[in-house]
């Protein structure tokens, strides 16, 4: 892939003002994916909104910041389109929308959008804003609308690449015949370093230790765990149970919890996620929709955690229940029943970590993730 460019657009991988790299699961997939087009010899550029304009190298990758229209009618995803394609050169370079919901219709055949989860199995009341006010909705249509722009913009491109088949199954229902231009499920993956050997069982036999790493939301979980960590905190005196991470929710937990000795608040780098669940016993992912093959599956699975998640979207894809985790309904009681269960049960976790760090080895191991994408580059770099 030498001597090709490869435009990225997604609206927000840094900062507005291009100083800061946002968190989260997006932001980290695109920044391997950068590594991997840079490795194969191509330059990859990503396009993004900003309040102001600018360009700015980060690694292997430039940022390029642009000032999109400020009004009711602008529309950013055109504005980064169009910015993108002044730059690459058309039958030639590659260009990738980093999340399908930033794509734009385009007959480029050297276009590839990535789809990274379904987005509205979450109850109608999440999706209010997503409606203009006075588009007189009812709440049963709400979710048909959102379903119906996700056809579209899935739609918007002939290449598409997906984090999981939970997508690409309920697409397949929305067409009469089979996906026509180019499908591609690649699994979300964990970055495992060669030489881990995760200790299990652990070192340590009390407390039993728990970790929810968690973009601190309700759609991903925060307000149940709020209820599941009083459970499981009365019931329990040898946990231990760490909030790791950000987000609106953070102080409504930390007024929750942080008069009780056995519960603490952490944050760490997307780098430092294996080494952080290595401290842990079990992780909790408690989302309640719009998740895929989330990475803080497969980071605590990576580590010989036993995981118990919730069964929405691609988590149902990662984890088998009683197998390699514990997959619940996404309701406080459920969750606490499994987690208790697992903490009583030194043998089950031992079983569960163990078989979930070989899921995470073979089945989400970077080098996968990175020979898929490659062929796929190649694929379009061909065409």
């Amino acid at each position: 892939m030498g001597h090709l460019k490869v435009g990225i657009i997604y609206n927000k991988f840094l900062d507005a003002t291009g100083q800061e790299r946002t968190i989260g699961g997006i932001q980290t997939y695109l920044w391997h994916l950068a590594a991997l087009i840079n490795e194969l010899g191509a330059e990859p550029l990503i396009f993004q909104c900003a309040s102001v304009p600018f360009e700015r190298k980060i690694g292997p990758l430039v940022v390029v910041g642009v000032a999109t229209a400020n009004t009711v009618w602008s529309n950013f995803r055109r504005d980064l389109y169009n910015a993108a394609v002044s730059r690459i050169e058309y039958g030639k370079d590659i260009l990738i929308f980093g999340a399908y919901h930033d794509s734009v219709p385009t007959r480029n055949p050297k276009c590839i959008s990535i789809q990274h989860g379904l987005s509205w199995d979450a109850p109608a009341r999440f999706f209010l804003r997503r409606i203009p006010l006075w588009v007189p909705f009812p709440m049963n249509w709400r979710k048909r609308w959102v379903a119906y722009r996700a056809k579209r913009y899935f739609e918007n491109c002939p290449n598409r690449v997906c984090a999981d088949y939970n997508f690409l199954n309920w697409y397949r229902t929305q067409i009469p015949d089979k996906p026509s231009g180019n499908v591609w499920v690649i699994p979300n993956f964990v970055e495992i370093p060669e030489d881990l050997e995760p200790e299990l069982p652990r070192p340590w036999k009390t407390p039993v230790r728990i970790i929810c790493a968690r973009r601190f939301i309700e759609l991903r979980g925060s307000r149940l765990m709020e209820i599941v960590g009083e459970n499981l905190l009365a019931r329990h005196a040898n946990i231990d149970l760490t909030f790791a991470g950000d987000g609106p929710d953070l102080n409504r937990l930390r007024s929750r919890f942080e008069s009780d000795p056995r519960v603490r608040f952490i944050k760490y780098m997307a780098q430092e996620s294996v080494a952080v669940h290595l401290q842990y016993d079990i992780a909790v992912i408690p989302s309640i929709a719009f998740e895929a093959i989330t990475l803080s599956a497969t980071e605590a699975m990576a580590a010989g955690c036993a995981v118990v998640a919730t069964n929405v979207g691609g988590l149902t894809n990662a984890i088998i229940d009683g197998y390699n985790g514990r997959l619940v309904e996404p309701e406080a009681e459920c969750l606490t029943e499994a987690l208790s269960g697992l903490v009583e049960d030194d043998e089950q976790r031992l079983r569960l970590g163990l078989r979930a760090r070989e899921t995470a080895k073979f089945g989400f191991n970077l080098e996968r993730w990175k020979k898929s994408w490659t062929k796929v580059l190649r694929t379009v770099e061909r065409i």
